[in-house]
């Protein structure tokens, strides 16, 4: 890690490749609950579905739409009792480094994560952690993975292994396009098809998205979101309001 990299990093908002920490995690003298957070995070990053390296950074806080706060922390983690603790768990070692880097008058932990094969999961039930369950980030938050997300982890494995470099599907379009959308912060009409009572439209944003699930925001009430597999969604143009209408099969 550098200076430069560090600066861009805190201008970035948390997703499926950086969360900031503003306290360290509980760790040499935590219960096997409290260590828990640390093991999840952890987890759920070498799973998540990214074309970049993930990085926790311990010692900053969260600021919404600005640059994020660099606080400190003064305690640090033993990196080989980390990667024992780790590694002692999961069905295949976890790459990951851990890095205490000065920063601003102050000392910020860096976990960070590189791409890696999948999925990693624990061996045996640790805290609140399942055991052979696959945990994941998404967007900035944790869940269980799916079993299509996880049968998804080893076939995409098996066609690395085989040479493959494949042509861009029509998922991988739809993906590029709302990749985009969300990066330049566009607004899209969104059509949700409801078995129960036909349909309804809101103007969205793109908020989360990653290789299987995109995340919509509406424009007047973020609270209010919407969500589809990427897979059961169609992209084309709206010509009579001039926006993009995005339909997402019914459920």
């Amino acid at each position: 890690m550098n200076s430069d990299m560090m600066e861009e990093l805190l201008n970035e908002e948390e997703g499926s490749t950086l969360d900031f920490k503003r306290d360290q995690y509980p760790f040499q003298t935590a219960t096997d609950e409290q260590k828990c957070e640390l093991l999840k995070d952890i987890l759920a990053f070498a799973n998540a579905w990214r074309r970049t390296d993930a990085f926790i950074l311990i010692g900053t806080k969260e600021v919404k739409g600005g640059r994020n706060n660099v606080v400190g922390v003064t305690t640090h983690f033993d990196d080989a009792s980390i990667q024992q603790f780790v590694n002692g768990k999961t069905n295949r070692p976890i790459s990951f480094s851990y890095e205490v880097f000065p920063y601003e008058g102050v000392h910020i932990d860096i976990i960070h994560i590189p791409l890696q094969e999948r999925p990693i999961y624990l061996k045996n039930n640790f805290g609140k952690l399942k055991q052979n369950a696959v945990y994941i980030r998404r967007g900035s938050s944790t869940e269980i993975a799916s079993p299509d997300e996880v049968a998804r982890m080893g076939e995409i494995k098996v066609q690395e292994t085989l040479g493959g470099l494949r042509e861009p599907s029509l998922n991988d379009r739809k993906l590029q396009a709302l990749r985009r959308d969300l990066k330049e912060k566009n607004i899209v009409i969104v059509e949700k098809m409801r078995r129960d009572y036909g349909s309804f439209r809101l103007q969205c944003r793109v908020t989360q998205i990653d290789e299987l699930y995109v995340i919509f925001s509406e424009v007047q009430n973020p609270q209010n979101q919407v969500s589809g597999a990427i897979d059961k969604i169609t992209i084309e143009y709206e010509p009579t309001m001039k926006m993009k209408l995005v339909t997402i099969a019914r459920i």
